[in-house]
Order: structure tokens, then C-alpha cells, then sequence
């Protein structure tokens, strides 16, 4: 869990943000009031869950939005204790075009643990690319190399590497292959999570909270925070907010095309 020492975002800032491609809103004390806040500002936002157990409650609760969407996960964590419901993910895989959050986790030196996450994420990521379209949202912390290579070149849909954390060659070789980016402010507060924002190619980038598991202060960041993403987006890349915001507005288009 991060803590971003920045002030909230103000008002005025709020227009900035447009994509919440990471955001845990099961997780909330009150996760309907995320899902009215990201709704009443229009921010496009990726509801992520965390076994596929729990994917019923997020796709009811947002099953009558326009901007909300709810994405059916397998946290690569959880595996060791939840790797029997993948036999529920592949089903719900009929019902969102959304996926997350899967990936690799290798935090964790058990060699059992390490091996069944990537048999769980494998079969993923295989079912994904038989049905295409997929939006898929990726965890890859200490395993990026695994995680592009199981995910490959041609995926048939779209992946995104949330928070990467990776080397700038992981970095450069997973732009290659075509994957896209989510950047949140606690990335954007530390040297490297800067450099490696500097590096992403910009066409592929786009921004997230992984609230309510990031920190804006005491409080958990909300989707209207991805501004405050934006706005270092802007510091790295020296552009304009808005441009920043034009930027990622383009880039969600393509994800969503």
C-alpha cells in the first residue's frame, strides 16, 4: 500500500481526469458512492476485482453505467488460496469485456506459488485470446519478463501493464509488443516511477488510481485523482496539462476501438 503526500485535486484540476483504468471499487467503504462520483464526472473507469467470486457484486453494481465497467480478476497473489476459481473467471469471460487484475507476482520465492500463478495467468490469457477484444489489466511486479512473454506479440485485444515497475528494457520490449500503460500519482512521486513514465511511448499511456490501495494524504485516492497523474504526466513530459489530458483522451479512445 502507497501513500502520495500531495494535496487533494482541486476543483478546477478534476477536468483532467478522463481514465481510471486500475480502481479496486469493491474495496471501498462505499463503493456506490465511487461509482456516482466516477459517473457523474464521466471518467472512464475500470472496475478491478480481485478473485472471481466477488466479480457478481461489481458487475451488479455497475450494471447500469456508462462509464463504470467491471473487469472479472484473479489477483496473482491470491492464487495460492483462490486458484480453484479460475473455474469461475473463464466463464464470467462471456460477460466483460474487461480482465483484472491478473498477472504475475513473484514478490513470493516459493517455487510452487510461482509455477501456479503462471499456469492460472497462462490459462487466462489463452481463453482471452481465443474470444478477443479483451481488455486486459496486469499485474507484473518483480515478473515483468514472464508477463510479456506469456501475453506475447499479436495479442488479440488490448493489455495493460498497471503500475509497471520493470526494468527500461522490459520497458522498451514490452512497448514493442504492442502493450499500453497505466500510470497513477503514487508512480509519479517517486525517481523511478518517473523515468520509467519518461520512457513509456505516449500513444500507449494512460492513467489509474489502484484506489483505494494508493493514498492522496489520510484518504484513499478516487478516479477524479487520476489528475494528479496526469499533472506529473505533464512535469516528465513537459506539455501542457491539457495536452497531457488530450493525450490519454486519444489513447482511451484506441483502447477502446
Amino acid at each position: 500500500m502507497a501513500s502520495v503526500h500531495q494535496e487533494p485535486v482541486d476543483h478546477s484540476s478534476r477536468r483532467l481526469a478522463v481514465v481510471d483504468a486500475h480502481c479496486h471499487i469493491d474495496l471501498y467503504p462505499d463503493p456506490k458512492a465511487v461509482v456516482a462520483q466516477a459517473e457523474s464526472m464521466g471518467i472512464r473507469t475500470i472496475a478491478v476485482t480481485n478473485a472471481p467470486s466477488v466479480f457478481t457484486y461489481t458487475r451488479d453494481l455497475t450494471a447500469q453505467c456508462r462509464y463504470v465497467r467491471p473487469a472479472v480478476g484473479l489477483h496473482p497473489e491470491l492464487v495460492h488460496s483462490h486458484a480453484h476459481e479460475l473455474e469461475l473467471l473463464l466463464p464470467f469471460l462471456e460477460q466483460t469485456r474487461y480482465v483484472g487484475e491478473i498477472g504475475l507476482d513473484y514478490v513470493t520465492t516459493d517455487h510452487q506459488n510461482r509455477t501456479k500463478q503462471r499456469e492460472v495467468f497462462a490459462a487466462i490469457v489463452e481463453r482471452c485470446a481465443t474470444l478477443g477484444g479483451k481488455v486486459l489489466t496486469i499485474h507484473s511486479r518483480r515478473s515483468a519478463a514472464d508477463v510479456i512473454a506469456t501475453v506475447g506479440k499479436g495479442f488479440r485485444g488490448k493489455a495493460i501493464l498497471h503500475w509497471f515497475s520493470g526494468t527500461a528494457k522490459q520497458l522498451e520490449v514490452a512497448a514493442a509488443a504492442g502493450f499500453y500503460f497505466s500510470v497513477n500519482p503514487s508512480m509519479m512521486t517517486s525517481k523511478s516511477g518517473r523515468m520509467l513514465a519518461a520512457g513509456m511511448p505516449r500513444d500507449r499511456v494512460l492513467t489509474e488510481t489502484d484506489g483505494p490501495f494508493v493514498k492522496i494524504g489520510n484518504r484513499p485516492a478516487m478516479p477524479p485523482d487520476c489528475a494528479l497523474a496526469v499533472i506529473g504526466l505533464a512535469e516528465v513530459w513537459e506539455l501542457e496539462n491539457e495536452a497531457v489530458r488530450d493525450i490519454i483522451t486519444a489513447n482511451l479512445k484506441v483502447l477502446l476501438t
